[in-house]
This record gives C-alpha cells, sequence and structure tokens, in this order.
C-alpha cells in the first residue's frame, strides 16, 4: 500500500515535538494534502527519504552522487510498493549502498532530520529545477562494508559525520552518543 498523506503528517508532528525550531523550516511539508506529494514529477518540489547510516564508530556512510557530483546520505525518491518513509529510506540505502539488509537497524521511527533543498534542473530526465523535501531516518548499521552499485552512484564510504551536508544533522548525530 502506498504511503498516506497522514502517515507524512504523524512523522511531521512527531519531529517537531523534537525540534520545533524546524517548524518554519519545513513549512512546505505541511501543503502537501494528497499522495501526489510522494510522486517525483510533483512541481515545485516532493517528498523524498534518506537514511542516515551510522556505524560503532560513529562515521557515516556516503554515497558519491552520479549526478550532482557530490557526497550525500543514501536517499532517494518515493516509489509505489514504498509503504513508510522509514521503509522508503531503508529501501534507498540497500539499494545504493550494497548492504546487505541483515546488517540495518532503524535506530528511531522519527526521523532524526528533514532538509528541504533545491535540486537543479536535469534535462537529461527533462526535470526543471525543484525542491526536495528530505525526510531523513537513523540506521544502525552493524560491521558492513559497502558494495555500491555503480549505476546508482560512483562510490560509498564510511566517512566522519563532520562530512554530512547540513551541519545540524552532524550536531544531532554528537548530541547522541
Amino acid at each position: 500500500m502506498p504511503i498516506a498523506i497522514a502517515h507524512l503528517k504523524d512523522q511531521l508532528a512527531a519531529y517537531l515535538v523534537r525540534w520545533p525550531e524546524d517548524a518554519e523550516s519545513i513549512r512546505p511539508l505541511f501543503a502537501l494534502t494528497g499522495p501526489e506529494g510522494f510522486d517525483r514529477t510533483t512541481m515545485p518540489g516532493h517528498v523524498t527519504a534518506s537514511a542516515i547510516l551510522v556505524n560503532d564508530a560513529g562515521e557515516v556512510l556516503l554515497i558519491h552522487h552520479k549526478t550532482i557530483g557530490r557526497w550525500f546520505q543514501p536517499g532517494g525518491h518515493i516509489e509505489p510498493a514504498d509503504d513508510s518513509l522509514p521503509s522508503a529510506a531503508f529501501r534507498e540505502a540497500v539499494e545504493e549502498t550494497g548492504i546487505e539488509p541483515s546488517a540495518l537497524t532503524l535506530a528511531d521511527p522519527v526521523p532524526i532530520h528533514i532538509d528541504v533543498h533545491p535540486i537543479p534542473a536535469n534535462p537529461r530526465k527533462n526535470e526543471d529545477a525543484h525542491w526536495h523535501y528530505d525526510v531523513r531516518y537513523l540506521f544502525h548499521c552493524a560491521d558492513a562494508d559497502p558494495n555500491p552499485r555503480t549505476e546508482e552512484v560512483h562510490a560509498a564510504e564510511w566517512r566522519p559525520r563532520t562530512d554530512l551536508d547540513s551541519p545540524d544533522l552532524a550536531a544531532r548525530l554528537r548530541a547522541l552518543n
């Protein structure tokens, strides 16, 4: 069953209990009223899901994004078969990193971070510039070596938390230790 907008609203409410200071930055997500908010063709933006994979050493697993050419956490667009945002983040992590599903454990069902960021136009995919409303979940990763799918990403590496694209997210991870 596809993700329902009610699930997103529940996730946002739980998130704001923990991080009320983010209310203004995630305001665009509250404007989403139906399943089209999860569809990659919805403009000016749509929901995506990412996985923050942390190992026992406190490192994060980042992938080198082919299109944008930068290091990011694994994540991406919601697919019709996804039944929740954490499961979409889990699927993306497995697809992009090659980590065995059994090595990943969802640390918390509440997002650790939500980021609204611009995506540049991609003429190859016939996509205009738009916004991603990226809902990010924390996963513990048992000692596992990545085996990235090269059709998805250039590389996957365990890196310091400071390499994350958000200082707020890195600070939240530091606070958990």
